[in-house]
Parts: C-alpha cells; sequence; structure tokens
C-alpha cells in the first residue's frame, strides 16, 4: 500500500476545488503540486487527465492516464477513463480495449 502525504493530498482537494473557478493554469499547477510531492500518486495523476481532457488537451491527458497506470495497473476507473479519452480521438478498438479492461477490473 503506497503512502501519500497529506500535502500532496491537500493539493489533489485544492485542484479539484479550483476546477470551477480557477484558470486552467491554476488547476494544472495545483495537481502538478501533488504530483511533485508524491510522483507515486496515482490518483493525482488520474484527476489531473480527466481534467486535461475536460480542457481538450486529450494527448497530455492520455499521457496522465500513462503514468497513473504504470503506478496502479490494475485500478479499473483509470483503464475507464483512458477508453473514454481515446474513443474522443477516434481510437475506437484502444478505447473498447480500455474500457473493457476496467469494466473486468471492476467486477472481478
Amino acid at each position: 500500500m503506497v503512502s501519500i502525504s497529506q500535502d500532496a493530498q491537500y493539493f489533489l482537494r485544492r485542484a479539484m476545488d479550483a476546477e470551477t473557478r480557477n484558470t486552467p493554469v491554476q488547476v494544472i499547477e495545483f495537481f502538478d503540486r501533488a504530483i511533485k510531492m508524491d510522483p507515486g500518486y496515482a490518483m493525482a495523476w488520474n484527476e489531473k487527465a480527466n481534467y486535461l481532457d475536460r480542457i481538450g488537451k486529450l494527448d497530455e491527458a492520455l499521457s496522465c492516464y500513462d503514468t497513473a497506470l504504470k503506478i496502479e495497473p490494475e485500478d479499473a476507473e483509470i483503464w475507464f477513463n483512458k477508453g473514454l479519452t481515446l474513443k474522443k480521438i477516434g481510437r475506437e478498438d484502444d478505447a473498447v480495449s480500455c474500457i473493457n479492461r476496467g469494466i473486468k477490473l471492476a467486477i472481478g
């Protein structure tokens, strides 16, 4: 089990809280601070990827999902999220594969 510092958790919460009222640069800065404090914080990588997806930076989002999956390769949510982003860029087969892997992991 990975232990995540309270400071990293704090900046992840700040990033997620800031998404609706701050500029993308500020939000990404909070995610990056959390990741800098704990580079193995898969949830921070996943949430940063989700945010990048929402603002249309799909290639950067995929890179973050890949990093999160290196840390937590059996995380269903990350696989599912990556699949949704792949679908947006038209990589249907890869998208279906990722989504199916996420579903299989989620249901055991």
